[in-house]
């Protein structure tokens, strides 16, 4: 749980550093506040308001947010789609970003497409610009989430393949090893 919050924490801090870069209006910085203070229907409603913007580059930072204040309220398909939006509109893709489209994509049960958001997500770390953003925990959750994506599709010899290679990485960690175990009989 505290890594979810610190990963929210990042990306509502993303969102206010957006609004902060292109002036944005008062639903921007009204979303914010919402969001910070737990207060995700009336996030939710400002951000709504910030993608009926005509500026393309505010809309995006709604939609990046109105994702936030879904998936806090666990509407993972409606974060999702917001999520898809803000990158429809040029909201430039993170790790992070990437880990919360996985996440909501799994929460729908869309193991194929949490799968390649996770996937993108990782390539981005081995950027330069991706590994100063993305931590060890993230990484590590991540990773642990492409498993499980892969076992969800039956997708056994990749599921044990990505498991010898987090326990390569991770060795002390129990959960992965039982899945190695549970692996064996795949």
């Amino acid at each position: 749980m505290k890594i979810k919050t610190k990963f929210i924490r990042i990306m509502i801090l993303a969102v206010a550093a957006a609004g902060l870069f292109c002036g944005c209006s008062s639903p921007q910085k009204a979303g914010v506040n919402a969001l910070e203070k737990g207060e995700y229907e009336e996030a939710k409603a400002q951000f709504e308001e910030l993608t009926k913007s005509g500026d393309k580059e505010e809309a995006a930072g709604g939609y990046r947010g109105l994702g936030m204040a879904c998936y806090e309220m666990e509407d993972y398909e409606g974060a999702l789609a917001a999520f898809v939006q803000a990158v429809d509109n040029g909201i430039q893709p993170s790790v992070q970003l990437y880990n919360l489209m996985g996440i909501c994509a799994m929460q729908t049960g869309d193991y194929a497409a949490a799968l390649s958001y996770i996937q993108s997500g990782l390539a981005l770390t081995h950027t330069s610009d991706g590994e100063d953003k993305a931590g060890t925990e993230l990484v590590k959750e991540m990773r642990y989430n492409e498993i499980v994506c892969y076992e969800q599709q039956a997708d056994w010899e990749s599921a044990r393949q990505k498991v010898t290679e987090y326990l390569e990485d991770y060795p002390d960690d129990e959960t992965v090893q039982k899945e190695a175990e549970f692996l064996e009989t795949r």
